[in-house]
This record gives C-alpha cells, sequence and structure tokens, in this order.
C-alpha cells in the first residue's frame, strides 16, 4: 500500500493540469476522451464510491468512458508506487471498466504504450526479478525504483515465498538489499531479517544443518536418496561454524528447497522442522554485527565468544606468552574476557594461531570464521544430490 506521506497522483488531483499536458504529448488520446466534458471527467462529482478503481482512496474514478481512459492513463504512469497486491486489485478494476465502457482496446493501448516507456527508462538493473524465455522474451517484475517499491519488494517476496524456487528468491533478495542500501530503504527488523536470510546472508550452526538434513533424509521414500542425504548430514556434522563459504551455503540451500519440494514438505514448515534458509542462514549478517560486542574476531579469520577467553588459564598464558602479557589480560588469577579479547585481536597470525590451539585444549571452538576446513562439502557433492531432486520426485 502506498505510504501515506506519498500522493498519488490521480485525474481529480491533477488540479494544475500540469501532469495532463505533459501525458498528452507522450500519449495517443482516442477521441471520445478529446471530446468529452474536462471538467465532469476529471473532477467527478457525487458518483459513488464503487465507481473507483482504488475505492479505499477515492482515486481513479470510473463514472464515464473518458474517466475510466484516463482513470487507467494516470494509474499506469503511477503503479509503481502501489504495493503489488493493492496494484492487482485496482488494475482488474480497470479491466471491469473497461469492458463495461467497452473501450478495452483504448485501454489496452495504454497499457502496452506505459509498459514499452517503462521499459526504454529503467534498466534490468532497476528491477528486483527479470525472467527471459527460451525465444529471448523478457518479462521484468518488483520495480526497485523507490524505498516505497523497495519495502514492498520485500513484503512481496515474503508473502510468495513458498510459491518462488529458494534460487529466484536468493537472486531478488540480493537485489532488494543492495537498492536498500543504496537508497537508504528500511523495512523494519524482523522483515530484514527474512531477506538477508534468502540472499544468503548468514551464518550456520553445522549441527543444526545436521539434524535439519537428517529430518529430510527420515522423509525420502527412494533408500538411494535416504542414504545420501544422510551421508551428507554427516558431512557437516563434523564440521567448525561457518566451515562453509557462502556460495556452497547457497547451493545447500538450493538443494534442501529441491528436497522439499520433491517429499512435498514445502510450505509446511513447523518450529520443529524448520524452513531451509532459517537453519543454514541462522544468524544474519546484520545481526552478527548487531552482536559484535560480545565477540572476538583474531587475525585467523575465526571469531569467538569473548566468555570464551575467560576459560583460558593464567598460568597457560603466563606459560606461552609471559608474565608481563598474563597481568595486563587478568584480573586478579582470572582471566578479563574484555581485556583479553582487546589485546587478542592485535595479535600477529602466529600469535593467534598458538592463542587457538590454547582455546582448542580448553574445549573452545570458534563460533564462526572464515576459512574451510579440508572436509567441506564440495561444491560438485552439492551439485550431484541437487540433481536427484531437479525434476524427479523421491
Amino acid at each position: 500500500m502506498p505510504s501515506p506521506t506519498v500522493q498519488i497522483l490521480d485525474p481529480a488531483s491533477d488540479v494544475t493540469r500540469e501532469e495532463l499536458a505533459r501525458l498528452s504529448q507522450v500519449y495517443a488520446f482516442p477521441e471520445f476522451v478529446k471530446q468529452a466534458d474536462i471538467t465532469r471527467t476529471m473532477t467527478p462529482e457525487n458518483v459513488a464510491v464503487t465507481t473507483y478503481a482504488d475505492p479505499v482512496r477515492n482515486k481513479y474514478a470510473c463514472h464515464t468512458a473518458a474517466a475510466t481512459w484516463l482513470s487507467g492513463l494516470y494509474f499506469h504512469e503511477k503503479k509503481a508506487e502501489y504495493h503489488p497486491k493493492d496494484r492487482s486489485r485496482i488494475e482488474q478494476r480497470l479491466e471491469h471498466y473497461a469492458d463495461y465502457w467497452r473501450i478495452r482496446p483504448a485501454y489496452e493501448k495504454i497499457v502496452k504504450r506505459a509498459n514499452d516507456l517503462a521499459t526504454q527508462e529503467l534498466p534490468d538493473s532497476a528491477y528486483a526479478y527479470v525472467w527471459a524465455d527460451e525465444r529471448g522474451g523478457k518479462e521484468r517484475f518488483l520495480p526497485l525504483t523507490s524505498t516505497q517499491n523497495i519495502k514492498a519488494a520485500a513484503e512481496w517476496l515474503q508473502e510468495y515465498q513458498d510459491s518462488l524456487p529458494f534460487r529466484d528468491r536468493n537472486v531478488i533478495a540480493k537485489k532488494i538489499l543492495e537498492k536498500a542500501s543504496a537508497t537508504g530503504a528500511s523495512f523494519g527488523t524482523e522483515l530484514n531479517q527474512f531477506v538477508e536470510k534468502q540472499a544468503g546472508h548468514g551464518i550456520p550452526d553445522p549441527h543444526e544443518i545436521a539434524q535439519m538434513l537428517a529430518q529430510r533424509a527420515k522423509l525420502c521414500k527412494s533408500a538411494e536418496h535416504r542414504d545420501q542425504i544422510q551421508q551428507l548430514a554427516e558431512t557437516v556434522r563434523g564440521q567448525s561454524r561457518m566451515s562453509l563459504q557462502p556460495d556452497q551455503l547457497v547451493k545447500l540451500a538450493e538443494t534442501v528447497d529441491m528436497i522439499d519440494r520433491a517429499i512435498n514438505l514445502n510450505g509446511k514448515y513447523t518450529d520443529t522442522i524448520k524452513r531451509p534458509e532459517d537453519v543454514i542462514f541462522k544468524v544474519t549478517y546484520t545481526k552478527a554485527a548487531s552482536d559484535r560486542d560480545a565477540l572476538c574476531t583474531l587475525q585467523t579469520g575465526n571469531i569467538y565468544e569473548k566468555d570464551q577467553l575467560a576459560k583460558l588459564a593464567k598460568e597457560d598464558i603466563q606459560a606461552l606468552f609471559g608474565n608481563d602479557f598474563a597481568a595486563e589480560v587478568s584480573r586478579g588469577l582470572e582471566v578479563d574476557p574484555e581485556k583479553m579479547a582487546a589485546i587478542a585481536e592485535t595479535l600477529p597470525r602466529p600469535d593467534a594461531e598458538l592463542l587457538e590451539q590454547m582455546l582448542a585444549e580448553a574445549g573452545q571452538q570458534p563460533q564462526f570464521g572464515k576459512s574451510a576446513i579440508d572436509d567441506a562439502i564440495s561444491q560438485k557433492e552439492l551439485e550431484e544430490i541437487a540433481a536427484l531432486y531437479d525434476n524427479t520426485g523421491t
């Protein structure tokens, strides 16, 4: 729905007729519009609310054939300002009145001309989703030309997430975030978290991924597919957090999405059986950044919670880094996590690696990090599993 701060221009609100003059230079007005009483056509009086294409806002009056044509003209010039759901509803009402007044051919010319102009004026990058068919045809959806449109695109993506494969959602979400960053568009914490996960901007807990995969394996009817998913689950289970690279995580999300659609799980998620992206991208980048005050990032690229540093023994630090270092990071006989974190983040890589060895001996593993380990899931393995579910059942 349009923002209350945005004035949607329709014939009645075009008091100065400046927009009408501009549109007359761009569109060919049919004779029945040229011959109509312009005042009665553009500023209707005492007409029923049901004669408006947008009765919620009393806009786009359709009380005559000429009024319907002009309302269609103004609407298709400004429809990007509307939420996709409202846009569809208004278009349906305009089509109804175009048929009622028997001006459908003239109305269709407006639609074609408006679409042609939009295509000429905006590049593909201005749309969240561009679909091309095998014959070279192209359709563009969800314009991202204003902060309101960007938010509307995010809301549309959330509403129709179960109707789109993750691969498409990922493309759309990345464009939404890119435009939001460039324009300063904001759509609230909850919706932003959703879009980030669709874009693959998040950090997982491999153990939870393994549990998610094990759930899917149990739901498979094919023994071959079940065994391969279970094997994938075991591969993930032994990894440290963020051991997968971002492109691998996105591919994993695509694969699980295919599995869910094949086993008829898509759209039937619960608190127990979660959406793949809610697990694979559990902690979004924005959330991780907001928590950074509680984290310590070493030069190795691995990230620990500061409280983990307090698990180290002062005497072990003394033995490895010397008395002065130990005194500087301690409070009495205990290691001070804040002091330790402040210095740990500045340690050169060789010293940071020694510190990580000490943390590992104390049972402390990184929460997440930048480097992949040797047994990370290969892109080839993910593609092979995904291929099993591409256009096939279980």
